[in-house]
């Protein structure tokens, strides 16, 4: 498979060309819908440079439902909206910086994995983009074929149904949505509690307002109240330090111990 690219005068990236096996799978304007291309992984590809997000989007489409848009203000939106199996995003957008659209996913609570992909290749870059929310991070020039198995580890790391997750000396078991107490008894959870539960536990050291979690448990239109009654219920249900009240901000996971 040849490579190819210079797109612009300081973004140089190597990609391998599509080959007529690529082609030959892309679907064209004109052809007819498939319902089996829902249960594919859905991209938010955000790429200013045409060229290159046209072939990136080209070579992916075949395994993957992908949606291309070129400026930070689009993909602030699109991500907003949720329901993306991965996040790929160019730092170089012309309406700024494209890691502050992974800023403002962590900020609101939401895990989809982001990859920066982008011509800052300095270490200080690498850093600052790992530090604040980025999952993987690849420099330009880069070949299709690490690009691509890159976005395939970070879906399945995505997707992996966690086994369990440790709080303190209680253990939340998502698959079987209970919680074990330091003693192995086990406490039933609904699905609410869970979620409640397993998004305050992704992040121990954050700091979780009222409206992170509301945006990422809870309907539109659910009153800010609603946490404080789950918060009590999961209280009641093991005990009080699981999850730390944090007078003014919000909430955070807690480190209870056995007594």
């Amino acid at each position: 498979m040849g490579i190819m690219g210079h797109y612009g005068a300081d973004d140089t990236t190597i990609v391998p060309l599509p080959t007529r096996k690529h082609m030959s799978m892309i679907p064209n304007a004109g052809t007819a819908f498939n319902p089996e291309r829902l249960t594919l992984p859905h991209i938010l590809l955000i790429e200013d440079d045409h060229r290159l997000g046209s072939m990136l989007h080209e070579l992916l489409l075949p395994d993957y439902r992908v949606d291309w848009v070129t400026t930070q203000a689009e993909g602030l939106r699109l991500a907003a909206a949720g329901g993306y199996d991965c996040l790929v995003v160019d730092r170089r957008l012309p309406d700024g910086d494209g890691l502050e659209i992974v800023r403002a996913e962590r900020g609101v609570g939401h895990t989809t994995p982001a990859m920066l992909v982008t011509a800052l290749g300095d270490t200080d870059d690498i850093v600052q983009g790992l530090d604040e929310g980025a999952n993987d991070y690849l420099t330009k020039p880069f070949h299709f074929s690490e690009f691509s198995a890159r976005l395939r580890a970070l879906i399945r790391g995505y997707h992996a149904p966690s086994q369990s997750i440790e709080i303190g000396d209680w253990t939340l078991k998502p698959i079987t949505c209970s919680i074990e107490s330091p003693t192995g008894e086990r406490v039933e959870l609904t699905s609410t509690e869970l979620s409640l539960l397993t998004l305050l536990a992704s992040s121990p050291n954050h700091v979780f307002s009222r409206a992170e979690l509301l945006n990422g448990v809870f309907s539109e239109g659910t009153s800010a109240g609603t946490i404080d009654v789950y918060i009590s219920y999961l209280r009641k249900k093991t005990v009080h330090d699981l999850v730390d009240t944090v007078r003014g901000r919000g909430y955070l996971i807690g480190e209870p111990r056995a007594q």
